[in-house]
């Protein structure tokens, strides 16, 4: 079901794109896809970090009860923080990306709070093995998108009206009861579980590097003087090969309770073996897909979007190896996360970061060779940083004392 869902929502995205783009065209739907982009970069930065957190207190803490899972300062932080910065790029990008529609104000100001719900209620299935309820919560939350891209589209109730199914879709969790009561079962003392919003203002910072460099490729490369043509397809090559990459975000639930489990008990052996495979089977793959997507990416761009996007093997490579090396780091993640080392996490992504910046800063060439070779060397960078600092043994889990 986690894998059905995954697939679902991905087919929904795309659906949602196309009925709204053909009913609003490309003026009326402009705003929307912020409003989307919005939600897709807050969910990755502040709320999967927030439901991986839950995750991880179900696991150790099983007996523990309601949605806030025993840490509702950091939920309410979390969430609340969202909501307030979400609400004010609203306000302050109302005239130049919104259309100076006031309506997609309120839509800003809940977007994150409904989504909030939906990451808890996600980490309380997840860390309590319910994960075919987990994959139905993901196909119904985007069937509900979905639904409400077609009413609005059959009504004609136009952008800001289609914003709204990405408030309400989210109280489909409810469908599966995700905060009941479970029957009491053995887990770790409380004391393993450390300070929680410590732990998850690592991960946010440590998620916001990361997407950095995912995902603010194009706005390099149209910062450092390319041309419109250039841009266009610098973004349309590298966000079809990260495409994996983003849908695998709702798969890694099912990796954590696992991970943490065996990091709680002290069985470290397996997990480091995991760390050392996926090291080595990620930079491995990440050079045969890389040369795959050389010889065939440039012709399956062409394909989907026309031969006037057709990129350089090159940059189809690079792309490609680079989204490898990352998946292959978002494995080797979870087991840091299992740890409650995001501090570590942070670290390494901080140094990704610097590190493509100054690929960008000192290698020469047109802007988007730059920039793809820096993404490439950061993911890549970022897969050897995370799987030494998963190899440094944790600090013993010591009980708090009564």
């Amino acid at each position: 079901m986690m894998v059905v869902g995954t697939a679902f929502s991905a087919i929904e995205a795309y659906a949602f794109q196309v009925i709204g783009g053909r009913v609003l065209g490309p003026e009326g739907f402009a705003p929307v896809s912020v409003m989307w982009t919005v939600l897709f970069l807050g969910f990755t930065v502040f709320l999967l970090p927030l439901e991986q957190m839950v995750i991880r207190r179900r696991v150790l803490s099983p007996n523990s009860v309601g949605p806030f899972a025993g840490a509702p300062v950091s939920v309410i932080a979390i969430i609340g923080g969202a909501s307030v910065l979400t609400t004010a790029f609203a306000v302050l990008a109302r005239d130049s990306l919104l259309a100076g529609d006031a309506g997609f104000i309120p839509v800003a100001a809940l977007m994150f709070v409904g989504h909030g719900v939906l990451a808890l209620g996600r980490g309380h299935l997840a860390g309590s093995h319910r994960f075919a309820a987990y994959g139905t919560v993901v196909v119904l939350d985007a069937a509900a998108k979905l639904t409400g891209a077609i009413v609005v589209a059959l009504m004609g109730w136009g952008p800001v009206a289609l914003s709204w199914a990405l408030v309400v879709s989210p109280v489909v969790v409810f469908a599966v009861r995700p905060f009941r009561v479970a029957p009491a079962r053995e887990g770790s003392p409380d004391g393993v579980l450390g300070q929680d919003l410590r732990f998850v203002t690592a991960y946010v910072v440590a998620t916001a590097a990361s997407q950095t460099v995912l995902a603010a490729g194009p706005l390099v490369v149209g910062a450092l003087g390319a041309a419109s043509a250039s841009i266009s397809v610098f973004f349309v090559t590298t966000t079809l090969f990260r495409g994996p990459m983003s849908a695998s975000y709702n798969l890694v639930a099912r990796i954590l309770p696992m991970a943490t489990r065996r990091a709680a008990s002290g069985d470290d052996r397996p997990l480091d073996r995991w760390v050392v495979r996926l090291l080595a089977g990620g930079l491995t793959a990440a050079v045969v897909v890389g040369l795959l997507g050389a010889v065939l990416g440039p012709w399956t761009v062409a394909l989907l979007y026309g031969a006037e996007f057709r990129p350089d093997a090159w940059l189809a490579g690079l792309a490609a190896a680079g989204v490898l090396a990352g998946m292959a780091g978002l494995v080797t993640t979870q087991i840091l996360v299992a740890r409650g080392r995001t501090d570590r996490l942070a670290m390494v992504w901080l140094a990704a970061v610097a590190l493509a910046a100054l690929t960008i800063a000192v290698v020469p060439g047109e802007p988007a060779f730059r920039v793809v070779l820096a993404f490439c060397l950061a993911e890549a960078g970022a897969l050897v940083g995370l799987s030494g600092a998963a190899l440094i043994r944790p600090r013993p889990m010591i009980p708090a004392q009564p």
